[in-house]
């Protein structure tokens, strides 16, 4: 899975003809980084795919899950059925995820994840990307930063934000905690 996601930034970013570098200077990230990513080193967080996403003219649905195969009046997903997912491994946020739909559905402007976030990643840098993010802890304690504002997330606790303002989410305790995301991004 970690090769497939950066093997369509690849391709994305090769078929428009654009280098690292540009790329790079549109997303604010790091030449490293995205090679990291397109030679599937490492794995790009749900904010770092929005942003590759803009700047490639992709919706996020493209770079996560490739070409589109189902249709969009109603797209019912099974357990055991879900779509991409990296739990082998962490994101360069501390966490993995899950999509809760099936792959390439077109016309979908909201993307369900469930998150599982490793306690002892304490690291990670609070970012920003186009949309809005509605979140719901399913176990544990997580700690949300939201553009300077800190508070602690508890199973059953929600928030609604605006993703474009820095934020960060980071497991607390001595277990992983869990929290479903519903990420929006227009376009």
């Amino acid at each position: 899975m970690r090769k497939d996601i950066g093997e369509r930034i690849r391709k994305m970013r090769e078929a428009q003809e654009l280098t690292r570098e540009e790329v790079c200077t549109l997303a604010g990230l790091s030449e490293d980084r995205l090679a990291a990513f397109e030679e599937g080193r490492e794995i790009p967080s749900i904010g770092v795919v929005i942003k590759l996403s803009r700047v490639l003219g992709s919706k996020l649905g493209g770079i996560l899950h490739g070409g589109a195969f189902t249709s969009d009046a109603l797209t019912v997903c099974r357990a055991g059925e879900v779509g991409v997912g990296y739990d082998q491994g962490d994101t360069d946020q501390g966490y993995t995820f899950r999509s809760l739909t099936r792959p390439g559905t077109p016309g979908h402007g909201m993307e369900p994840f469930l998150l599982t976030f490793d306690p002892r990643v304490t690291d990670a840098k609070p970012l920003a990307h186009d949309g809005q993010e509605f979140v719901y802890v399913l176990e544990g304690e997580i700690e949300l930063f939201h553009d300077g504002q800190r508070c602690t997330l508890r199973p059953g606790d929600s928030a609604y934000l605006d993703a474009t303002r820095p934020h960060l989410f980071r497991g607390l305790g001595d277990a992983p905690s869990r929290m479903l995301a519903v990420v929006w991004s227009a376009g």
